[in-house]
């Protein structure tokens, strides 16, 4: 029970400080300081993407498919977490570096052994387990963008193409690979769908090819070809297929009203890529960074991050309450990275820290339910996630 607690605490206090690293780079842009802007961007996300997001994740699906976790696996998560507070130690004082890269390969190596103890742990356990493993090998996929770095920059070159594609490759099959199949595995796990599998085949095959092929949207940062387009709206096609299948099956079970709001964004990214595969908003995107950024945001702090606290939420008084309030601003803090980039706050001078505010209202919210979940974490040591 210890692990429990030491373990959801190590997770939840690295993803606070993300998110306090995140109000730090908003607040730039109203009150320069003497910080390097994009070391501490590295810190932000790396933090945000492997403590909070893949640390979660991680506990959710041992809790879930209660899966005994032996002494040396819970000094492997231990060692993840540590091994990002390198990273939170380095990264905003020299980027990447000897330093952030040594922490950053050991994360990597120990997620590694433990994903490969947890592949072995979900064997013949059903249409779930089967979306976990998938995760799991994209995850190990997505690891050989990191690789392909080194003998880049040994080459120099740093301004080439093949180096932000290598960058994106890593991005994309963690987050719309790794952390989406995780994410779509615990749902299905804790809905009981596809149990007689019946219609499992005809939703996960156009969803997994559909996440290979959407792979092209990142290429169409660097080529204009139209065969990637062409490939990003296959990719985009499947997904959006497949994921229909899903929501459907999905709205047949009863459910939150937050889950169903979690998945009708799930829809909107779908549509997103498809709209994104086509060469004109593709531009658009490519050419402006606060759109990127919103996009971003959308997946992470719309879709991720809401659903790891739906799953904690039998833990945080008020959750319904609170949940609404990080919406709200949620909503707002979208507006206001979009509002310029399509024109709309011209000559309005106040809009840098107006959008100071609402994310800061929005990290507030944040830091409710985050200490809200480790105060009675720590009351009821025989806590549990909610199991309808």
């Amino acid at each position: 029970m210890k692990f429990k607690i030491r373990s959801w605490s190590l997770t939840v206090y690295l993803g606070i400080i993300a998110a306090l690293i995140g109000l730090l780079l908003r607040s730039y842009f109203v009150w320069p300081q003497a910080f390097n802007f994009r070391f501490m961007l590295h810190a932000h996300s790396h933090a945000m993407l492997l403590a909070w997001l893949l640390g979660a994740l991680i506990l959710i699906i041992y809790q879930q498919w209660e899966i005994k976790l032996s002494q040396s696996t819970k000094i492997l998560f231990y060692g993840l977490a540590l091994s990002v507070v390198g990273m939170l130690c380095s990264f905003p004082f020299q980027g990447y570096a000897a330093i952030s890269i040594s922490f950053s390969t050991l994360h990597l190596w120990l997620s590694y052994v433990l994903f490969y103890r947890l592949f072995r742990a979900l064997k013949n356990r059903g249409p779930s387990a089967k979306l976990l493993r998938t995760g799991i090998v994209l995850f190990y996929l997505s690891s050989l963008g990191p690789y392909c770095l080194g003998p880049l920059m040994a080459n120099e070159m740093q301004s080439s193409p093949w180096y932000d594609q290598a960058i994106y490759f890593y991005l994309h099959f963690l987050y719309n690979g790794s952390f989406f199949f995780f994410l779509l595995a615990i749902i299905v796990h804790k809905l009981k769908l596809f149990s007689d599998g019946k219609g499992f085949q005809h939703f996960y095959l156009p969803m997994l090819w559909g996440s290979i092929f959407s792979y092209a949207l990142n290429l169409e940062y660097s080529f204009d070809q139209s065969w990637i387009y062409l490939l990003a709206a296959l990719g985009s096609t499947a997904q959006l297929y497949a994921g229909i299948r899903f929501i459907k099956a999905v709205f047949r079970k009863r459910i939150s009203n937050h889950l169903k709001l979690i998945l009708f964004l799930l829809f909107f990214k779908w549509i997103f890529q498809i709209l994104g595969s086509t060469p004109l908003i593709a531009e658009q995107i490519q050419f402006n960074r606060f759109l990127l950024i919103a996009y971003l945001h959308f997946i992470f702090l719309g879709i991720y991050t809401p659903f790891i606290w739906e799953m904690l939420k039998k833990r945080i008084p008020a959750f319904n309450k609170w949940m609404i309030a990080y919406w709200l601003l949620f909503i707002l803090s979208e507006i206001a990275l979009i509002a310029p980039s399509l024109k709309l706050t011209p000559g309005f001078q106040s809009w840098p820290i107006l959008t100071f505010y609402i994310y800061a209202g929005f990290v507030s919210i944040w830091l409710i339910l985050a200490f809200s979940y480790l105060k009675n974490l720590r009351k009821n040591t025989s806590y549990h996630l909610e199991s309808n």
